[in-house]
């Protein structure tokens, strides 16, 4: 290597001379890698801050997709319970109301008939403690607000005739209305909605709160005209485990996450603060120790942030700025990842201190300060030995360079200013081919293999600035993909002048593949959870209402509730079965001698009663097959794998379960003529969260199941595999250990 050599022969020079030249390039080595590390704690400090910041929108967006599952399931129950109090009508009778409107409280005199339900009317009823009809009924039952609205007019402003919302008076919110038209003169989306006949989902200002909501129209008797809406919502700000859960990060040391609200009389006020102290309180003229605007900032930043997909990378901007607390002598500077959760109007910031990162800035800098003391020692020895000692020591140092810097296990390509090679670590040798030996002094453009790893090299090289970043991809000649993250670092002189360039590329597929398995794994469950939880709350209400049932319909909605109660039994076993796993505990198996030919006729009875549509064929020998085996999870195992084969044949069909001694173990076959699946997905079948179709008309499950089927086999000395084809059909084999004395009576 270069270096080496330069230091092989600085110590063949006179002592004086060696001396100097070695405390110099200490020194200057000192300074950079200073500063390249500093920069890498400043990284991973910012790195972390953006992290939880995205988490923080992940959270909410989970939380906003479960929360309006939770209203939609709401709103049915509010469209049955006004169903069997009658038809809406009018009567001839009119009544006058004191309309006010709920954006700019100015009040107007209306005249309008009595709304009538099942030809009664409800009355003006504003007292919290007089219940009224419908609205309370609804509330009792599913919680949450609820208004029954009336058309105040042609343009469609919609008036409060019945409510349980609060104002601030501590009064139901009976005549206030929802204009058809705001302050600001745009169309209101909800009455713009329900004027088209659709329904509206999703975040409203209600009264004088944003709510989370489902807007239904009601039609006229002849189905032509809208005449009012049934509505139903939970508060955003009620969302307490959400709150919780985000003031309880911490970032760094001393730093945390806040929301802050984005628009409208929301626009610069907390509505989440550091312990929830100031919630409420308005920062917008609030400036900072150098007397600028900051929250004004970090509000303009988060509404510049373009709204992303699902699937895309969630935006992160940064603001700086510095800030004094109460009792501090002088401001700190005070770095903020912001992210802006656009349905919610909801800027996130994570915030942290920089001096938190000085403890670790001291420890590099004793380090380095350590490091110089023990160069200068063996400089003034150097100066005290003779030639050939001085050379000795040289090819010593020499040779501890070239052992670190080949030993590194990140993949580094280090470049002068003009792009050539001056070093490779061993994986990045291994990961481009390439000797260093070979390139060494080489531009990287002539000799780097990858077109899109040399563009981001020469785009950073060009923009001469540190903490760049760069995503590639590389294929193997299988179509495997490998996702490749690389940043850069430049390494500058003592007089500021750059020396080069840093590459740290790292391999992040199994991190990417991950966060998206996880992510989707979290809105899998979340559905899969409040699917039977939705059918469960709808047909016992159903049992508890309608007291008249005919039998037949009563039996038939407890069978179904049954049914969606061992639905949630299931996810809830294989979660814990799952979180078990994750700890890196096996699950727990009791063996005792069991006749394997009943556990399949038991299994066969298990498929008959989900299923109507697929007929079953059962061989077995005539003989028992005692096996010793822990009976409940073998169960659970062959349930799964028949579940599956009902799921994935939709259509109905022949479902084979056979089992038969052979002379290494005893082996059990279940098979479906279902969908079957492509060969890369046979090979994923058995990863944790591992969904071959995740569309919205996918087969509902969590991913878990054949997971967990894998581990049960293995924790008996089993195995487990499988054999599809794509439209064919799936067999799925189980091998469990047996011997012929297990047949033997105890």
């Amino acid at each position: 290597m270069r270096i080496g050599i330069r230091i092989t022969s600085m110590a063949i020079l006179p002592i004086l001379v060696t001396a100097l030249v070695a405390a110099g390039v200490a020194l200057t080595q000192k300074q950079a890698l200073q500063k390249f590390f500093a920069q890498e704690i400043d990284r991973q400090a910012r790195s972390e801050a953006q992290k939880i910041a995205q988490d923080v929108y992940l959270m909410c967006r989970a939380a906003q997709e479960a929360l309006q599952i939770t209203i939609n399931s709401n709103l049915r129950v509010a469209e049955y319970v006004l169903s069997q109090k009658g038809k809406v009508s009018f009567s001839a009778e009119p009544v006058v109301w004191n309309a006010i409107d709920q954006y700019t409280q100015q009040s107007r005199r209306v005249e309008l008939p009595r709304l009538l339900v099942g030809g009664q009317w409800l009355g003006q009823i504003d007292a919290p403690q007089v219940a009224v009809p419908i609205i309370d009924e609804v509330h009792n039952l599913v919680g949450g607000t609820v208004t029954l609205f009336q058309r105040m007019n042609k343009e469609g402003d919609m008036l409060r005739v019945a409510t349980n919302v609060i104002d601030t008076d501590g009064r139901r919110a009976i005549g206030t209305y929802l204009p058809a038209r705001m302050p600001d003169g745009r169309g209101d989306p909800v009455v713009a909605s329900l004027l088209q006949g659709k329904t509206f989902q999703g975040r409203a200002f209600v009264v004088n709160a944003w709510h989370i909501t489902a807007y239904q129209p009601i039609w006229n008797p002849q189905g032509s005209e809208v005449i009012g809406a049934l509505y139903v919502g939970v508060q955003q700000e009620s969302l307490e485990s959400l709150r919780k859960g985000i003031m309880d990060i911490i970032v760094g040391k001393t730093g945390y996450v806040y929301v802050l609200g984005g628009r409208g009389n929301q626009r610069g006020r907390y509505i989440i603060s550091q312990g929830g102290r100031r919630d409420g309180e308005d920062l917008w003229e609030e400036v900072d120790a150098a007397g600028h605007h900051f929250i004004q900032e970090i509000v303009k930043k988060a509404l510049e942030m373009e709204e992303t997909g699902r699937g895309a990378k969630i935006p992160v901007t940064f603001v700086s700025y510095p800030w004094k607390n109460p009792g501090e002598d002088k401001p700190r500077n005070k770095v903020v990842a912001i992210s802006y959760f656009e349905p919610w109007d909801w800027v996130i910031g994570a915030g942290y201190y920089e001096s938190d990162l000085k403890d670790s800035q001291l420890r590099l800098r004793g380090a380095m300060n350590r490091m110089g003391y023990w160069t200068g020692l063996t400089a003034l020895l150097m100066m005290l030995l003779a030639v050939p000692a001085g050379y000795f020591v040289a090819s010593g140092i020499r040779n501890r360079i070239d052992s670190v810097l080949t030993s590194v296990e990140e993949i580094l390509i280090v470049t002068d200013p003009h792009g050539r090679i001056v070093l490779l670590s061993k994986p990045a040798e291994e990961l481009l081919g390439l000797s260093l030996k070979r390139v060494s002094g080489e531009v990287f453009d002539r000799v780097i293999p990858f077109p899109n790893l040399r563009e981001a090299m020469v785009a950073a090289l060009n923009q001469g600035k540190s903490g760049q970043r760069f995503d590639f991809e590389l294929s193997n000649g299988a179509g495997a993909r490998r996702i490749m993250e690389g940043r850069t670092s430049l390494i500058q002189t003592r007089v500021g002048g750059a020396a080069g360039m840093i590459f740290i590329i790292h391999d992040v597929t199994d991190e990417r593949t991950m966060d998206r398995m996880k992510s989707e794994f979290i809105c899998t469950a979340a559905h899969e959870l409040s699917t039977p939880l939705a059918s469960i709350i709808g047909y016992s209400e159903l049992l508890l209402n309608e007291k008249e049932l005919p039998a037949e319909t009563a039996q038939e909605a407890l069978a179904y509730i049954n049914k969606k109660s061992w639905a949630l039994s299931r996810i809830v076993n294989d979660l814990l079965d799952l979180s078990r796993i994750e700890l890196g505990r096996e699950i727990p198996i009791e063996k005792e001698p069991v006749d394997m030919h009943e556990l399949l006729r038991d299994a066969e009875i298990f498929g008959h009663n989900l299923t109507q549509k697929h007929h079953f064929v059962l061989e077995l020998p005539p003989e028992p097959a005692l096996l010793t085996l822990d009976r409940g999870k073998i169960e659970q195992a062959l349930e799964n794998i028949i579940s599956n084969a009902i799921k994935y044949a939709p259509g109905g069909g022949l479902i084979r379960i056979a089992g038969r001694r052979e002379s290494d173990g005893y082996l059990i076959e279940i098979s479906d003529q279902g969908i079957g699946m492509t060969p890369e997905q046979s090979t994923r079948v058995f990863d944790r969260f591992y969904r071959a179709d995740n569309s919205t008309t996918a087969v509902e499950g969590t991913g878990l199941g054949m997971s967990i089927v894998k581990h049960v086999i293995e924790g008996h000395g089993g195995q487990v595999w499988v054999k599809s084809r794509l439209g064919k059909g799936t067999q799925v084999f189980i091998k469990l250990p047996w011997r012929p004395q297990d047949d033997e009576p105890t």
